[in-house]
């Protein structure tokens, strides 16, 4: 499999710039002491205020200049490790993600991986689109460990798009719990999203670094 995409960092625009709070607060504490030098100059001289008061203010100003100057830093820290998590997951792309989340489906079959309690005596492939609508639902080995979708006498062809997979199976009556099937899919991409990096999988299917099960060299043939 040709991969050509290429990991994309995170750019400028994505996040503001890490001095415009401090240079803020800076302008607002020189505006603070006019205000408050204009105070001292044209207070009563016969009831000058108290300059405990003074003092007070001052110190709350400088704890919340403080505080913002800290938000910034930490904003920096931030970029700086989301920009670590994507060139380091840079590597991944051109090799197989197996997850557990949707099928991105653009023709032909894909291997899917699960394993059905011993206890069950029959079990059944469900197939749910992207809008959680179910469209399809086939009966399975529940022996088995592998399965391909779609496979042949599972009706019409698939439309491309994303698909949810899952296998529901019985003890003679008695439901079992679903059962969550996986599957290998070629990263093509990574990505910075709100909770750090990101892969892109074939099919246009995004998930975040966490859904990795494993991970292996792409087969080539």
């Amino acid at each position: 499999m040709d991969i050509t995409s290429t990991a994309t960092a995170p750019t400028a625009s994505a996040r503001p710039p890490a001095s415009s709070g401090a240079a803020s607060a800076t302008s607002d504490f020189d505006m603070f002491l006019t205000l408050l030098t204009a105070q001292i100059r044209n207070q009563d001289p016969l009831q000058p205020a108290d300059s405990t008061e003074y003092t007070a203010q001052l110190a709350t100003f400088s704890n919340v200049e403080q505080s913002v100057q800290t938000n910034d830093l930490l904003g920096q820290m931030i970029a700086r490790l989301d920009a670590q998590q994507v060139t380091g997951a840079a590597q991944y792309i051109g090799m197989e993600f197996r997850h557990s989340g949707p099928v991105g489906h653009t023709g032909g079959t894909t291997v899917l991986h699960t394993s059905v309690p011993p206890l069950a005596d029959r079990a059944e492939l469900v197939v749910l689109d992207d809008t959680g609508r179910e469209v399809g639902r086939h009966d399975i080995d529940p022996n088995a460990t592998t399965l391909g979708w779609p496979a042949s006498g599972q009706g019409a062809t698939v439309p491309d798009g994303h698909y949810t997979l899952r296998v529901d199976s019985w003890s003679g009556e008695q439901p079992l719990d679903p059962i969550a099937v996986s599957h290998y899919a070629a990263v093509t991409e990574v990505v910075l999203g709100d909770g750090g990096a990101e892969v892109i999988l074939d099919g246009g299917v995004r998930l975040a670094l966490a859904s990795l099960e494993s991970i292996r060299a792409a087969e080539t043939g």
